[in-house]
């Protein structure tokens, strides 16, 4: 059975090319398949044939239940590793490559971290690869609350495939909130130093909308060191300082000790106060 759709006319405007549609699609689910068919006017049957065929020729990699990765010329299905963010991309229709996936798609990333991370409204189950699990988180509660889950995410192109992705500002604050899903503090602040330019007023507004104290506090305290090379100006720094929490906070919510830095109510770890921070050791 031809896999191309190559009996189709070619003046036919319904054709469905199975090979155009692995190009454009180098992951994909099985119901993004059948609906994008179905819409050309093939049977279910017809589809599924299609699957079956490129199956059999190596043409794709089953990755689970209705799961397949397009494998590439000359590439032996059995050590072929798709790509884990354009997988995460494929598993939910709403999925926004979020934390230490979105640090590393916008290039930030201090370091390779072997776990994909994606939003999403519904959770499931961690898909493991060869190379590391692709694992889907929902939204911040607050996002959720308000309707607003896809504040400050933008389009990326991945080898060829435009994906959902946090924009530099919204994922360095969620780095900053939760750090295990970014690899670790540690990686955050590099990170956050790699950044060359940031949109205050989507930051400041990603800020409110979460509603964190401490965030106000930790983002004020990073921008304070960033404030020259970023073109950060006094004002939008005391309007984060306003809004810092009353007691004090950890940076790091596991560990005790550091020098607090009075100006954000915060305490950090000895290493990333600087001199101009004032810190006394607690």
């Amino acid at each position: 059975m031809p896999v191309s759709g190559a009996m189709d006319k070619p003046s036919d405007t319904r054709v469905f090319e199975t090979e155009g549609y692995f190009r454009r699609h180098h992951v994909f689910t099985w119901e993004a398949f059948r609906r994008e068919g179905e819409g050309r006017g093939l049977s279910t049957t017809a589809l599924a044939e299609r699957i079956k065929y490129a199956l059999e020729r190596s043409r794709l990699k089953l990755l689970e239940k209705g799961l397949y990765a397009v494998v590439p010329p000359g590439v032996p299905t059995s050590t072929f590793v798709p790509d884990r963010f354009l997988v995460a991309a494929a598993l939910r229709e709403d999925a926004v490559l979020a934390y230490h996936s979105a640090l590393e798609l916008l290039g930030f990333a201090h370091s390779v971290y072997r776990d994909a991370y994606y939003l999403s409204a519904r959770r499931r189950k961690d898909l493991r690869l060869p190379d590391g699990r692709v694992r889907a988180l929902l939204p911040p509660k607050a996002l959720r609350d308000r309707h607003s889950a896809h504040f400050g995410v933008e389009m990326r192109e991945r080898l060829g495939v435009k994906i959902k992705v946090t924009g530099p500002e919204r994922t360095l604050v969620d780095c900053f909130a939760a750090p295990r899903y970014a690899g670790g503090l540690e990686e955050v602040m590099e990170s956050g130093r790699a950044m060359a330019v940031l949109d205050l007023e989507v930051l400041g507004a990603y800020l409110d909308l979460l509603g964190q104290r401490r965030l106000f506090a930790i983002l004020g305290f990073f921008l304070g060191q960033q404030a020259e090379r970023l073109f950060v100006p006094a004002t939008f720094l005391e309007r984060l300082e306003r809004k810092r929490p009353a007691s004090n906070v950890y940076l790091d919510q596991h560990q005790r000790g550091g020098r607090l830095v009075r100006r954000w109510n915060l305490v950090a770890p000895e290493r990333w106060v600087s001199a101009s921070d004032t810190g006394e050791r607690v």
